[in-house]
């Protein structure tokens, strides 16, 4: 089996730095990354080559002009151009557990994608992170929200038992920690580029893996992450429009987006 690990990104090269430093320490490594950047400028394309005498080809920049919030689009161009089996998915603004691609690797099966979490990271310690000052280890302590903290602690054998919690739905599901067959992706046409604000986007395509007749796997307390701080992009406004979406495939049992992979795969 082979790894793709996509990386989204928007005007945060700081927040990415850290994201690829945290898969330079990487115990197991992806056979490609893949920066999916959806219209930054050039200073998050200078971030990304100053990595490439680390990964080398291994690691891809697939930019796209800044259109306004284009996450979708981005994501399949991202699928579109990955050549491995399996995709792993993550944001630019997180730091990544040693053994986060090994655990990922381990607990793929096909027939099923794979839900993640993450932990929050306090204001002070995000700023130091970006800076390159705090050189200590990320642990449960480090986190800011109670609720979350359980997300950073590591514990394998405890995985296994939570594998089907909320199985057949779309709660704590996040695309900032999420892996897939890439032929899956291919068959549901990968995320519906009809989303053209934040949220939802990754519920929705969930819902199509599900009514293709796949199971979700639940990895907690394996595949840690921890979020970098930054305000809430979350608009209600917004968010409604995109439930429309999302309610859509849950009741018609939709299977494949209309507007969405297909048209990237011969770019």
């Amino acid at each position: 089996m082979t790894t793709a690990i996509i990386i989204t990104t928007y005007n945060a090269p700081l927040d990415l730095r850290c994201t690829l430093r945290s898969l330079e320490r990487q115990t197991v490594m992806p056979d490609e990354i893949i920066v999916a950047d959806d219209g930054s400028g050039p200073e998050t394309r200078e971030m990304v080559e100053s990595f490439r005498p680390i990964f080398g080809d291994r690691l891809k920049h697939v930019w796209q002009p800044d259109e306004g919030f284009q996450l979708s689009r981005i994501r399949n161009k991202a699928i579109a151009a990955a050549t491995a089996d399996y995709i792993i998915m993550v944001d630019g603004d997180v730091i990544l557990h040693p053994d986060f691609v090994r655990d990922h690797v381990r607990y793929s099966r096909r027939g099923t994608f794979v839900a993640g979490m993450r932990s929050m990271l306090a204001p002070e310690l995000s700023r130091r992170l970006r800076e390159g000052t705090f050189s200590g280890h990320l642990a449960w302590w480090c986190t800011s929200m109670d609720d979350l903290r359980v997300y950073s602690l590591r514990a394998r054998w405890l995985t296994p038992l939570l594998r089907n919690h909320h199985q057949g739905s779309v709660r704590q599901l996040i695309g900032c920690n999420m892996a897939y067959w890439r032929e899956d992706a291919i068959k549901v046409n990968g995320f519906d580029e009809s989303f053209t604000t934040w949220g939802e986007e990754d519920r929705e395509f969930a819902v199509r893996l599900y009514n293709i007749g796949l199971r979700r796997r639940n990895m907690i307390f394996a595949g840690l992450q921890f979020h970098l701080y930054h305000p809430t992009r979350k608009n209600d406004d917004t968010l409604e429009g995109n439930g429309e979406l999302l309610r859509f495939a849950r009741s018609s049992r939709l299977t494949r987006c209309t507007n969405g992979l297909d048209k990237h795969m011969h770019e």
